[in-house]
């Protein structure tokens, strides 16, 4: 095993130089803080300051826990986070412009005997969280792989996986997506990495793992600004985020899926968001019916009560591109929306909506902040929930044309996301109507970025007058 390992140090040193790349190769244990420093001591004097660093040390001892000794856990664990930890003392004074990590799908999804490695690589996705906020100009990635074919896996563990279902991923592709990761821009520091071409990993007969959210008015500020009669109430907004983030977690290579029949079965209010907040699960199923390429997801409370259903459709086909155009009725001058407490009950980190121009029965239109408008914290957003909540709120003042009467979005039959993460700019809203009856409304809505490109569409949208 040492000849055969020789020998690929060699090879791979040999194509570099071939690449017209200079190379130096040092052995050292990672975790050992002076050798690593004085190593790289060696490499400054001959190449001066170190600009990027890989950390890809990994060692396995896969055991149950109950059959788990504690020196095997600990050569797991400090390889992983001690040579990191290491690492970043070392360089602690260099122009470090790049840090790559390299984690695992075991610290996403888990996996039997790897309760270390889960752990380890676990660590790595925080610290690299916590290196992007700390160094902004700093490309930061820790690269959740999935199993290679090669490395780590050897024959045996290939056969394993192999009996599981799940795929190995080529040298040569896993290489594309490291450089790819390293060239491109990203929303989020921890990137998913898993070999297939689109369909869902495999979760043997079972579903998906359920996702957490904990809310409080530490971690979700915001959500005492969405109150309805006095109490808050969880936006829908908000939910649409949280799926479209947990699909990404249980099919990262699939894509956004089009949400569809996205219902309100009962709404959360959140009172105690200062004190223990709120716990809510994502919870994701095969479906019984239809294609095999979607999922139900369900919000459920601490409880296990349900409150929003979505099917998570990853098989759409994208759909047509056309022209949303403003109302045709309706004063077309640009003026302030009036937050009344009536048709719009949202304080002022969710007052999204900033001119109005034109409402008619045919549609509205306005003016959409999001995010980062609004000051909302957070790095994860999969949408831009204060600009889609904007876009409902514009619906709102629709339906209050059309009915005379104040409503509330319950259900959307269809939701598109085409650029995902948070809006720079301020954003274009349509609304356009569909159908107006005695106890609601109907209509869709875009959001459209500077350049007339949909954003987001909410494609039957479903209104009901408030009770009050």
């Amino acid at each position: 095993r040492a000849v055969l390992a020789a020998r690929e140090v060699r090879a791979t040193l040999s194509r570099l130089e071939e690449a017209g790349s200079p190379v130096r190769y040092l052995t050292v244990d990672v975790r050992d803080g002076e050798a690593l420093a004085s190593a790289l001591r060696e490499v400054r004097e001959a190449w001066g300051p170190v600009t990027g660093i890989v950390h890809g040390a990994g060692v396995l001892a896969d055991k149950r826990i109950s059959d788990k000794t504690d020196e095997q856990f600990d050569r797991v664990m400090t390889t992983k986070t001690d040579g990191l930890r290491a690492l970043l003392a070392a360089t602690a004074d260099d122009p470090v412009e790049t840090i790559c990590l390299f984690s695992s799908v075991a610290g996403v999804f888990g996996n039997a005997g790897q309760c270390d490695y889960a752990m380890a690589n676990a660590v790595l996705d925080h610290v690299a969280s916590a290196e992007r906020a700390r160094r902004p100009d700093c490309r930061v990635r820790s690269i959740a792989w999935g199993p290679w074919h090669g490395g780590m896996v050897t024959p045996a563990l290939a056969e394993r996986f192999h009996r599981s279902g799940v795929e190995l991923i080529p040298l040569e592709r896993g290489a594309a997506a490291f450089t790819t990761e390293l060239d491109a821009a990203a929303r989020d520091s921890r990137i998913v990495v898993v070999a297939g071409d689109g369909e869902a990993p495999s979760y043997g007969a079972g579903d998906p793992p359920a996702a957490h959210v904990r809310v409080t008015s530490a971690t979700h500020p915001y959500l005492a600004d969405h109150r309805v009669a006095d109490a808050p109430v969880l936006p829908l907004a908000v939910v649409l985020d949280w799926f479209t983030g947990a699909a990404g977690a249980w099919r990262p290579t699939s894509g956004v899926p089009v949400l569809r029949d996205v219902r309100v079965l009962d709404k959360v209010t959140l009172p105690g968001l200062e004190n223990e907040g709120h716990r809510f699960t994502v919870h994701g199923r095969r479906r019984a019916v239809g294609p095999p390429t979607g999922l139900e997801a369900e919000l459920r409370d601490a409880d296990g009560a349900p409150h929003f259903h979505a099917v998570l459709d990853f098989g759409a086909a994208p759909s047509d591109e056309e022209t949303w155009a403003g109302p045709r009725e309706g004063d077309d001058t640009e003026r302030p929306v009036s937050y009344d407490g009536r048709t719009l009950f949202h304080g002022p980190r969710f007052q999204a909506l900033r001119t109005l121009r034109g409402v008619g029965s045919d549609g509205a239109e306005a003016t959409v902040v999001g995010v980062t408008g609004l000051g909302w914290d957070g790095t994860h957003w999969q949408t831009d929930p204060a600009a889609v909540d904007g876009a409902l709120q514009l619906a709102l003042v629709w339906a209050d044309h059309a009915l005379g009467s104040a409503c509330l979005p319950m259900a959307v039959a269809e939701c598109r996301v085409h650029r995902r993460g948070p809006a720079a700019d301020s954003l274009r809203c349509v609304v356009r109507a569909r159908k107006v009856h005695d106890t609601g409304a109907r209509c869709d809505v875009a959001l459209l970025d500077p350049d007339g490109t949909p954003r987001v569409e909410l494609l039957g949208v479903e209104l009901v007058r408030r009770p009050d």
